[in-house]
């Protein structure tokens, strides 16, 4: 088991026993354990549902879910050759270039140059990245870019070249050895998943608040059986 997840549940749990448990010692001393304990854990849990709410809207803060990501769909030498209907049209429409003043469609580009060298090293593994011989030797072709929507579903899609070292190499190499060709390009269709990057912060926050609605529960019962308890005594007096 890797150390630092180690040291980082010691320090959970000590934090736990230190702040928590000497909140309880004290209430425990003036109104007993049962209740004490309903009090401390009723308030805990309604601090950690508030910080659960803070991590299940904007950016992410707390516990992050599926992040979004870009999938391989094709990867051909040609546009026309993609098994993605929609392939053949690219450069043209209906593929788009991210507008300027979208920052959203902006970053999904900018990810979808790196996914594609990504996809490029998986498919050379695979035996089918056509006349690149390894991702390093291929290189995003300026401006090429696109994205097409279809329906609820978003792809992207953009042009690998041999890079200036693939080329330098190519040009030195003999002719026996074997070298990415310098006009060597692919078309790489992706398609986008936009995840769930808040799905594990809001399970935490529904678990949370039920645990939060049942202590409270706990805490109604533990009060009022407390105080029948203390009525008792002093009649008994």
């Amino acid at each position: 088991m890797d150390l630092l997840f180690i040291e980082g549940v010691a320090a959970v749990v000590a934090a736990l026993v230190v702040f928590v448990g000497s909140v309880w010692m004290l209430l425990a001393v003036i109104m007993g354990a049962r209740l004490a304990y309903f009090v401390t854990a009723s308030v805990t849990l309604a601090f950690i549902f508030i910080m659960t709410l803070v991590w299940s809207y904007g950016d992410p803060l707390g516990p992050v879910g599926e992040l979004p990501d870009w999938e391989g769909v094709s990867i051909t030498q040609t546009a026309a050759q993609s098994e993605f209907g929609p392939a053949g049209e690219y450069p043209e429409q209906p593929w788009e270039v991210a507008a300027e003043d979208d920052d959203e469609a902006k970053t999904k580009a900018a990810e979808l140059e790196s996914a594609a060298i990504d996809y490029l090293e998986e498919a050379i593994n695979e035996g089918e990245g056509g006349p690149f011989l390894q991702a390093s030797d291929a290189t995003v072709a300026a401006d090429s870019a696109r994205l097409f929507q279809d329906g609820e579903k978003e792809y992207g899609a953009i042009e690998l070249e041999a890079s200036t070292a693939a080329i330098e190499k190519a040009e030195e190499a003999d002719p026996d050895q074997d070298v990415t060709p310098p006009n060597a390009s692919l078309i790489v269709v992706m398609g986008y998943d936009p995840g769930n990057p808040m799905g594990k912060a809001r399970m935490i926050a529904g678990g949370t608040f039920l645990v939060f609605a049942l202590h409270l529960f706990g805490l109604s019962r533990a009060e009022r059986k407390t105080a029948e308890e203390m009525a008792f005594g002093e009649g008994a007096r």
